[in-house]
């Protein structure tokens, strides 16, 4: 248990520690995470938090406490899950845009105007300046989903690296030392939920106009992180390594906005990114179909 409460103390201390002073200094809590840039950075660096915490609770404990934090890639051994782990989050991401708008047809944009309308407004253009510098809204969605898939899971994946060292290398089977893989991975979930409660605090993923927030932020976080969480660990198991995991995290975090652009109200607590109630049910039911794939014994 020791190694369990260092990790916690070290990722919750750092990463607490470090963004609510800084959000009340620089009014993120007031104003939202992006009205300051340095926040926006914070929020990032954060990422790599959990890998510190890791080392740290390993460090700290006797040789015979330390654990494999499962950093060699098993690239070869474990082709299917990379594979898995690149593909998965796209399909899941889409599938969810699809039921987010097809039970919010209000919202979908198919122009996307109002997008457009809010990055001009951002960047002190008018809309249809950019709009005659964009290309056609096809090919527009072609390219997104061409970055998306082929580049940007692979430039995600080492922030990404630096969360799943400490969840799915750490905290995942540590607690599955004292209780069975699926406890372990529903109560790792919940706890990679509510480390993520400053900055929900600040409008992070959901904005911060929504009924009950910050509170129905928090829960509907955790329980969409408690969901990806099953599914990470579960990865994390076959695979035998934290890096497909790193993959699968990153290629999420790679597509997770592709159905903003059609959205004309923007980012809600309903979706359309995959984190959101309504939106994130495909990945809820994947994580459901995770769990039962986990042992429900110990595995230690």
């Amino acid at each position: 248990m020791k190694r369990l409460a260092v990790y916690l103390a070290v990722t919750f201390g750092l990463t607490w520690g470090l963004m609510i002073p800084a959000g009340i200094a620089l009014g993120t809590f007031a104003h939202g995470e992006s009205s300051s840039p340095v926040m926006m950075g914070l929020i990032a660096l954060s990422m790599f938090f959990p890998l510190v915490g890791a080392l740290v609770a390993n460090l700290v404990s006797a040789p015979e406490g330390r654990i494999d934090l499962a950093v060699r890639p098993r690239v070869k051994q474990s082709i299917g899950s990379y594979l898995l782990a690149w593909f998965v989050p796209a399909a899941i991401t889409l599938l969810g845009d699809v039921v987010f708008f097809a039970l919010n047809p209000q919202w979908f944009d198919p122009t996307m105007n109002s997008s457009l309308q809010a990055i001009a407004a951002a960047a002190g253009q008018s809309a249809d300046q950019l709009t005659a510098q964009m290309p056609p809204v096809p090919v527009t969605l072609a390219m997104t989903l061409a970055l998306s898939l082929a580049v940007a899971p692979f430039i995600n994946m080492i922030p990404a690296f630096g969360e799943e060292v400490g969840w799915r290398g750490m905290l995942f089977p540590t607690l599955a030392e004292h209780m069975s893989e699926r406890a372990a991975a529903l109560a790792s979930g919940v706890i990679w939920g509510l480390w993520h409660a400053p900055a929900i605090a600040m409008g992070h993923n959901y904005g911060m106009g929504y009924a009950g927030f910050p509170v129905a932020g928090i829960l509907t976080m955790t329980l969409l992180c408690t969901a990806m969480a099953c599914c990470l660990s579960y990865l994390r198991k076959r695979s035998e390594s934290v890096w497909p995991c790193a993959l699968a995290h990153g290629a999420f975090n790679a597509i997770a906005n592709v159905g903003l652009g059609f959205c004309s109200v923007g980012t809600t607590l309903y979706g359309p990114t995959p984190l959101g109630l309504v939106a994130g049910i495909p990945l809820i039911v994947l994580g459901a179909v995770s769990l039962w794939r986990l042992s429900p014994l110990r595995s230690a």
